[in-house]
């Protein structure tokens, strides 16, 4: 008798090779752009910041700080970069401001900083390129 469920024909935590290596090129890529940002004087404050499952908080990228500013970053890397753009989608623009909110609720010291929304794009050149206020949240 299997332990699995009948149907399952792999252990449920098992990713596939697919999915296995783009979460490598995704981390590669923020990399990149953690260099980038601290080559141009950022300080990052945090990097892949989970929530917990069913909270209907999103993963935050990169969290970084420059002066009065705080920028919380996505980053994307495809091999267009106009894909990688157009590859945040409204949900995950919600999930991320809540999350922002909820990681400034835990750092009251950052209650007076200027805080935008940024996307890092990573393309074909390895290149990180910075999109700076590239959204703002929907305010209830």
């Amino acid at each position: 008798m299997s332990r699995f469920p009948v149907g399952r024909d792999r252990a449920p935590h098992k990713l596939s090779k697919r999915r296995v290596r783009a979460e490598r090129c995704g981390r590669f890529a923020e990399t990149l752009c953690v260099a980038r940002l601290r080559l141009t004087g950022w300080s990052i404050l945090a990097r892949c910041l989970k929530s917990p499952r069913g909270s209907g908080l999103g993963e935050i990228d990169i969290v970084a700080r420059r002066g009065s500013t705080v920028a919380f970053i996505e980053v994307k890397a495809r091999l267009d970069e106009s894909a990688a753009v157009d590859a945040l989608t409204t949900l995950q623009r919600g999930r991320i401001a809540r999350a922002a909110d909820a990681f400034l609720q835990r750092h009251p010291e950052l209650s007076g900083a200027n805080v935008r929304f940024d996307v890092m794009v990573v393309g074909q050149r390895l290149v990180p390129r910075l999109i700076a206020d590239a959204w703002r949240p929907q305010l209830p």
